[in-house]
């Protein structure tokens, strides 16, 4: 049930079945009696040589037809060799056999009809054992049945509504026959990988003698992804020829290298490590084992992220204490003393009963890419995505077609375009040995550019400058909300905009009043974010005074000169449709009392009509005439007239007296993200972006 938790753990540098056990032999076996080919078979089986150990299984078979063993280790080898297609008669022809010492031949059946995209006929197989199997750990294997069941539902919707990104083959200059594995871009210029790269058919009768080793390559790549032929890369001290180096990753400041070399242990067992490699005052240092390495495990897949506590290498781990077969693994480097803290697990979120492998992660958007066998997918091993960091994770999300196949997808990377990368398979196109489907090779994708636009700002006090927290801010075009944003002392907003677009930056908070800012997004050739801050201005307790506005001599009616005064007024209230004022109108000393209150009071309901006949609602609005009550200034200065203070106190003021609730400004509400449609890749890239500014 977990060949390929076999085929992993066998070479756990990443390289596949076809990389060191897609074997030819020179002549045609002898004809041995069937016990002696049994036992052949099976030797060459345990050592990994299943394409040889095939023929001899037939020749058991040609004696006799029905001994089911035979056909379950050739199926067997088929799987493990990834000729699904094989894999799937030979299976199928085991389970016809009925026999109840392989209870598990319809499950491994419909595990091949999915490898070969038979999802309907997978699915419905996987049904039947979810239904009624019955013997050994029967739970587990419903379990797995309904797993497998819900990838078959789920691949069949994928393919019928793909995501826009595009998988491209890369070409023979960097992929060959056998396996490539772990590509990971150096800048946009070269892509590192590791390789099994041999110009003979490998043989491998015992895997201490064999001399093919996978080894890091380097290739040049052009702006319109055009590669130029491979050679072996010499840049850092890295073991060459003597063990099986690969899955290469720096750390964000690019000052140390982790890698994994793996070679067999007395056992004849591929076991692998972690090492790392330091510069050192501009020198690289020579390698030296991670301190995290479990001595009775294997340890692979390095990926480096942040913490606050220090660098986080995640990895790739089979010990005792994982969920089930490979687990992900992280370990916290020490920034002083560079130590590394005590593996942990990752957790259920992420870890299953079956294999979690290659992880990525994505430090500008703290989130990780893994492949897994173990939650729903397309096929064998699919790529997934979760955001998070240490032991706190969201729950992981699949990558979907066409980043998954039917067959395994893995070492899924970003190149630093942010939409773009590389990942690994071996769906139909590789460049094989033996099946469609044996080999791994690099793969590129890439989804469509899409240039970037956004604003970012913060919420101002107008007179102090300092930083506004807890105004609710929001992006405004045609009384129409696009994304509300709550201000912060410390974080900037940030919007979504479109070129050619004109909007507005509308910021409101309880004691101040409402401002807003408007801005254009011209077209740019890059991503493009903007700088626009709203700065309000707190409400203050007393009155404030309108100026310029006039009167005709001794009468309540207003001049025209008043105009614009008081379409700044109405302005006010329209940006502020909660509050409510009080129109409030002062004269100086000159005339009696009652006569000063009289004129005083037309004269602020002269200003509320005017109010009310630019559309502010009656309900808001209040008159009031003061007289001579409150002057601001002397109208007599030691016993003499005062014409300036009396002009001082000729004067109309406003006073906001309160608030109307649900007044407040409520805009339509808009699309926030613009392209409802964009793909969750493409979602990261805006995140990205965002934070580049």
């Amino acid at each position: 049930m977990k060949h390929t938790s076999i085929r992993i753990v066998g070479l756990l540098v990443g390289l596949l079945a076809c990389g060191v056990v897609a074997h030819a032999q020179d002549a045609a076996p002898k004809k041995l009696s069937p016990a002696k080919a049994l036992k052949l078979a099976d030797y060459l089986y345990s050592i990994g040589s299943y394409f040889n150990a095939i023929d001899y299984y037939q020749m058991v078979l040609d004696k006799e037809d029905k001994n089911a063993y035979a056909v379950s280790q050739i199926a067997n080898s088929e799987f493990l060799l990834r000729d699904y297609k094989e894999a799937e008669e030979w299976y199928k022809r085991l389970k016809d056999l009925n026999s109840a010492e392989y209870p598990l031949a319809s499950f491994k059946y419909a595990t091949s009809l999915k490898m070969n995209a038979k999802y309907p006929q997978a699915k419905a197989e996987f049904d039947k054992i979810g239904e009624s199997f019955k013997g050994q750990n029967s739970s587990q294997i419903k379990k797995q049945a309904k797993i497998q069941s819900q990838g078959c539902d789920l691949a069949q919707q994928w393919i019928a509504h793909p995501d826009t990104v595009k998988v491209k083959h890369i070409g023979s200059e960097v992929n060959a026959p056998y396996t490539e594995l772990s590509p990971m871009p150096l800048g946009r210029n070269q892509l590192l990988y590791s390789s099994l790269k041999s110009d003979k058919i490998i043989m491998v009768s015992d895997v201490k003698k064999n001399d093919a080793y996978a080894t890091f390559y380097v290739s040049d790549v052009t702006d319109d992804s055009v590669y130029g032929q491979s050679s072996v890369y010499k840049d850092l001290p890295v073991s060459h020829g003597n063990v099986h180096v690969g899955n290469g990753t720096f750390s964000p400041d690019k000052k140390r290298f982790y890698y994994t070399e793996c070679k067999p242990n007395d056992k004849g067992q591929m076991r692998c490590d972690v090492y790392l490699i330091e510069n050192t005052k501009g020198k690289w240092q020579n390698p030296v084992k991670c301190s995290f390495n479990d001595p009775d495990s294997t340890n692979t897949q390095p990926t480096v992220g942040n913490s606050k506590s220090g660098e986080v290498v995640y990895f790739s781990s089979n010990r005792a204490q994982s969920e089930g077969g490979m687990d992900l693994w992280y370990s916290i480097r020490d920034p002083k003393s560079g130590e590394f803290s005590q593996a942990a697990n990752l957790g259920k979120k992420i870890n299953t009963q079956n294999d979690e492998i290659t992880p990525f992660y994505d430090v500008k958007n703290n989130t990780l890419y893994f492949s897994s066998n173990g939650w729903p997918g397309m096929g064998g091993h699919d790529v997934f995505k979760t955001r998070g960091g240490l032991k706190k994770w969201e729950p992981a999300n699949n990558m979907r077609y066409p980043i998954n196949s039917s067959v395994d997808d893995m070492y899924y990377v970003l190149d630093d375009k942010r939409y773009s990368g590389y990942l690994v398979s071996n769906r139909p196109g590789t460049i094989s040995v033996k099946s469609e489907t044996c080999c791994d090779d690099i793969w590129r994708f890439q989804y469509p550019r899409i240039i970037l636009y956004a604003v970012r700002g913060n919420v101002f006090d107008e007179e102090t400058k300092e930083p506004v927290p807890g105004a609710t801010v929001q992006l405004v075009q045609n009384n129409v909300s696009y994304g509300t944003a709550v201000s912060s002392k410390d974080t900037l907003y940030m919007f979504d905009t479109k070129p050619e677009e004109s909007y507005n930056i509308a910021a409101t908070k309880t004691g101040y009043f409402n401002n807003s800012v408007s801005f254009h997004v011209e077209r740019k050739e890059d991503n493009d974010t903007m700088r626009v801050d709203v700065y309000i201005k707190k409400i203050p307790i007393g009155p404030l005074v309108i100026k310029n506005i006039f009167y005709d001599f001794d009468k309540a009616t207003l001049k025209p000169e008043s105009f614009p005064a008081l379409d700044s007024l109405t302005q006010v209230l329209k940006d502020n449709p909660a509050i409510t004022v009080l129109v409030r109108s002062h004269t100086d000393s000159k005339g009696n009392d009652d006569y000063n209150l009289k004129l005083s009071d037309a004269r602020a309901k002269s200003v509320m009509d005017y109010l009310k006949q630019k559309g502010i609602e009656p309900a808001r609005l209040e008159a009031k005439g003061m007289g001579e009550t409150e002057p601001i200034a002397p109208n007599e200065i030691d016993g003499k007239d005062n014409p300036e203070g009396r002009a001082l106190n000729r004067r109309t003021d406003f006073k906001i007296t309160g608030t109307i609730p649900g007044k407040e400004v409520i805009y339509q509400q808009g699309n926030v993200g613009f392209d409802e449609d964009t793909p969750d890749t493409l979602e990261e890239q805006k995140k990205d972006e965002k934070k580049e500014q």
